[in-house]
């Protein structure tokens, strides 16, 4: 395992070179007088990334033990992405005459074959990723409320979903490139790559479908086929389930990793049948699908920690002498809050053992049985008091305190035995 000190200074690397070319690329831009509406996006979208990578570059700094190699890829992507768009832009400019004051063909500006909304797009991505990677982090470093927590679930679940469909349109590329390629080619082993490629991704459909119909039966299972979640049938079904889904997640896994073997293939079998151009956009083209694959996975396990080892508790008491425990005896992190309302209300919060949690309860039962006994005590200790001739009013002492007993000073003679 690398040393901590190694692992911070590898991934601080990439993210200086990253926030390096985005601010490089974000003050050329603005260095240019006019600046149409998808321009100001582009610039919008380049500042939330600037942020996002100071961000990461602080809890880096700060958090020196904690692996983030899982951004290499996304990170230098980014920077490679954001030098490469700036170096279309020169060119772009240049074919305009190079007067940056008068430069006026931002629609001609193109980037891997598309327009500024999709590098747009592709800066949106890169700036999810690492978004949810520092959320992850925080959630399990740090106490966050309920509200905060769900809005992390749903920041999760519009980052799947938007790499999903990043996904989809960079295979839609990949095949379109194929097709041309494949169709003036005569290599065989070409098109036994691009078959074995489509192979692959219908496999990956069945895939998809099929953990989508996991998902859509658990929550099925909790409302109807089991109430009561300790049943044995539940927990079968419910073990099952777990199990099918996990299965389902290593065999995309290996699917995916097959996937990237062809990508590699089609690059070294078609570089005596493609442009130079064309072979430079499918290099691209490779990185951006294993970079949008892996900020999936990023979310994708960031979504499982939020799901299985992050405890929610809402609790509500009212009434006196409530007893409320937040508490975990495993290494659940717990987010949550004990509300009561009434007097000598009992709390307890935090990760016990067994042991202690039994031990405070009990404490917490004999706080309330000696509560309850002092105020029953008054009437007793009073005629107590009396029987043992105390008088209240030149007295002190006070029932709460226990009945009580009179001490009395008895004298004795001094007599001599001989």
């Amino acid at each position: 395992m690398a040393e901590p000190i190694s692992l911070a200074s590898g991934i601080l690397a990439l993210v200086i070179f990253a926030h390096k070319s985005c601010l490089t690329l974000h003050s050329t831009i603005q260095s240019f007088k006019t600046h149409p509406k998808r321009v100001r996006d582009l610039v919008q979208e380049l500042e939330t990334l600037i942020g996002v990578l100071e961000s990461l570059n602080d809890t880096v700094e700060t958090n020196k033990h904690v692996d983030l190699s899982v951004l290499d890829l996304p990170l230098q992507r980014c920077g490679n992405a954001c030098n490469e768009f700036l170096q279309e832009l020169q060119k772009c400019c240049a074919r305009s005459g190079g007067d940056k004051q008068s430069f006026r063909d931002w629609a001609k500006l193109k980037y891997m074959g598309d327009n500024i909304d999709d590098f747009k797009d592709s800066l949106a991505a890169y700036q999810s990723t690492i978004a949810i990677a520092l959320m992850d982090i925080q959630t399990r470093k740090s106490s966050v409320t309920l509200e905060r927590l769900e809005e992390y679930k749903d920041m999760v679940k519009t980052a799947t979903d938007d790499l999903e469909a990043r996904l989809e349109s960079i295979d839609e590329r990949l095949e379109a490139l194929m097709v041309r390629t494949v169709a003036e080619s005569e290599s065989s082993d070409l098109k036994r790559i691009k078959d074995e490629r489509s192979s692959t991704k219908k496999c990956l459909l069945v895939c998809a479908q099929f953990s989508k119909l996991i998902d859509e039966l658990q929550p099925t299972l909790t409302d109807g086929v089991s109430q009561d979640a300790d049943t044995i049938p539940g927990q079968i079904t419910s073990d099952g389930l777990r199990e099918c889904r996990a299965s389902m997640t290593q065999t995309v896994q290996r699917l995916e990793s097959h996937m990237r073997d062809i990508l590699g293939q089609i690059v070294s079998t078609s570089d005596g049948t493609m442009t130079q151009e064309d072979l430079k956009y499918l290099g691209r083209l490779r990185e951006e699908w294993e970079t949008a694959r892996q900020g999936r996975d990023i979310c994708i396990k960031a979504d499982k920690h939020l799901k299985d080892d992050i405890s929610v508790i809402d609790n509500h008491a009212t009434g006196d002498d409530a007893v409320q425990f937040l508490v975990s005896n495993s290494q659940k992190t717990i987010h949550g809050k004990n509300r009561g309302f009434g007097d000598h209300i009992k709390q307890l919060g935090g990760h016990l053992s067994d042991e202690s949690i039994q031990k405070v309860s009990g404490d917490f039962s004999q706080i309330s049985i000696r509560r309850f006994e002092s105020i029953a005590s008054p009437a007793a200790g009073e005629a107590s008091a009396k029987g043992n001739g105390v008088s209240e009013e030149k007295s002190n002492w006070r029932p709460q305190y226990g009945s009580g007993r009179i001490l009395k000073t008895e004298v004795h003679s001094d007599a001599t035995v001989k």
